[in-house]
């Protein structure tokens, strides 16, 4: 597996030259990214060299200034340390950057104060006295995550955390657990109505210019009702569900590297499990509850005394719907979950402390990953990464009504896939995307469900994304072996989606 891994990081590289030496200069940083990490199977080294080798061919040819504008003239490797400070001043300007930014400390902070109160031991002592063998454990870790439906970093992180203990114990590889996670933790985010990716997608559909109308001809102005339309044209997504399931119900088989990883790993005997002593203090399952049941609350409802919100509150999904932040949701489930643990004295002051601040940390590499990932897609664009995938799909004659939402899903998965980026994306193609179904006269729902249904896949099947990082971290897995051994899997997604997307552009 790892010889494969390694002559196909070769041909990225070399694809990579052949880039340079035909003038393609915006591809040539991704897939020297991509190159590096299949050869080194690591996340941030080889951010780091695409980033660098971006500020060389910027140095050397030129590109915008707009991303970069202090560096005109400089030489590499000036330029990129320079570049550096420009990409995190702008980016802290960059609303959505700090809003996830603070999204993911936080999850690390309530992840750990949960597992350190022994509320996620509790779930995993509750799912084990319901599962008997190895099937049941992957059973129970693939609908577990339906439950952590607000975001994906918080379905990673908890599920991953939780199971991972059950798993080990029958004998399930981390990478299959790393798998079942994959199926579920994006996917599901993007299908279901009340998420943070839900959020994020609905407020760009909602922002395009001349609005967008629902059925009865009326203007969409709730980012949700958008976001909704396009559930039920997200086939990668709703294709990776079903794939799950296959894997856990054992309907299809493993991929040689979950094999591989399977082969490796023996059941862990009941002689080697730790005994906890019986006068030993054990967790409790309200010590999980009651914290995720405040984080939902507050994510989906604004606090008891915002009058503005309780005192005309409408029964209406709109009404509802539209209150949603799941900034304020975490926010307010960590404080919550702090000074409970203090007062009921769950754990000591110096316990709550420490763990808050490991969470804090744990998430450090992951915010560094996502640090570099934004300079590369500043550096990309700086070399005209965006200009350059305009300017060949616009070349492509055969692009009309049927097969734009084809079209459309195969480049948007491809360029998340190759850069790390999705959310991002958003903010470019959904313009570009509404303006080309008007053209061409497409779908317009269909060909937003192919636009999310690309990005969600490119999430899931990058090797460096933070999705990818976060469900390593929790399954304690290495990350370029997880990314590559459920790599097959996703390209039988992205073929059947494909297939399904040309079909649904001539039928609907």
């Amino acid at each position: 597996m790892k010889s494969i891994s390694v002559i196909i990081g070769v041909a990225l590289l070399l694809l990579a030259i052949l880039f340079y030496f035909i003038h393609w200069h915006a591809l040539v940083p991704a897939f020297t990214v991509l190159g590096v990490a299949m050869i080194t199977r690591k996340a941030l080294e080889p951010l780091i060299i695409g980033c660098a080798i971006g500020f060389a061919l910027l140095a050397q040819h030129g590109g915008s200034e707009t991303y970069f504008p202090e560096g005109k003239g400089m030489i590499f490797p000036l330029n990129m340390f320079d570049g550096m400070f420009t990409s995190i001043a702008r980016d802290a300007h960059d609303q959505g950057l700090i809003w996830v930014i603070l999204v993911c400390i936080l999850y690390g902070a309530f992840v750990q104060l949960l597992s350190a109160s022994g509320g996620i031991k509790a779930v995993g002592r509750y799912s084990e006295n319901h599962v008997k063998n190895k099937k049941q454990s992957l059973i129970m870790t693939y609908f577990l995550s339906f439950f952590f439906f607000l975001d994906d970093y918080l379905s990673a992180l908890s599920v991953g955390n939780t199971m991972r203990p059950i798993t080990d114990k029958f004998g399930v590889s981390r990478e299959k657990l790393a798998l079942v996670l994959t199926m579920v933790c994006v996917p599901f985010t993007i299908i279901f109505p009340i998420s943070t990716w839900t959020i994020f997608y609905g407020t760009q559909i909602v922002a395009i210019d001349g609005g967008v109308l629902d059925g009865a001809g009326v203007a969409i102005t709730n980012p949700i009702q958008a976001f909704m339309g396009t559930i039920p044209y997200n086939f990668s997504a709703w294709i990776s569900l079903m794939v799950g399931a296959l894997i856990v119900f054992q309907l299809i088989p493993d991929s040689k590297g979950i094999r591989e990883a399977e082969a490796n790993v023996k059941p862990i005997g009941s002689e080697t499990i730790k005994v906890t002593k019986p006068n030993a203090k054990q967790g409790r399952l309200i010590y999980f509850i009651l914290p995720i049941f405040v984080l939902i609350w507050c994510t989906v409802f604004p606090y008891p005394f915002d009058m503005d919100y309780w005192g005309s509150f409408e029964f209406s999904t709109e009404y509802i719907f539209g209150s949603i932040d799941a900034l304020r949701g975490i926010v307010t489930a960590v404080v919550f979950t702090y000074l409970y643990f203090l007062l009921f004295k769950v754990i000591k002051f110096n316990k709550i402390s420490k763990h808050f601040v490991l969470g804090l940390e744990t998430i450090t590499f992951v915010l560094t990953v996502l640090g570099f990932t934004y300079l590369l897609k500043d550096v990309q664009n700086a070399l005209g990464f965006n200009e350059f995938v305009v300017e060949k799909l616009q070349g492509i004659v055969w692009l009309n009504g049927p097969t734009l939402p084809v079209i459309v899903f195969t480049l948007v998965a491809w360029i998340c896939w190759a850069t790390g980026s999705n959310w991002g994306i958003y903010a470019i193609l959904v313009p570009t995307t509404a303006l080309l179904s008007h053209t061409l006269g497409a779908n317009f729902w269909l060909v937003q469900g192919a636009l999310a249904s690309g990005t969600v896949w490119g999430a899931a099947a990058c090797f460096f994304s933070d999705n990818r990082v976060l469900t390593a971290q929790s399954c304690k897995v290495n990350m370029m072996q997880h990314g590559i051994s459920q790599f097959p899997y996703q390209l039988i997604i992205f073929g059947t989606s494909a297939v399904l997307y040309l079909i649904a552009g001539f039928v609907l």
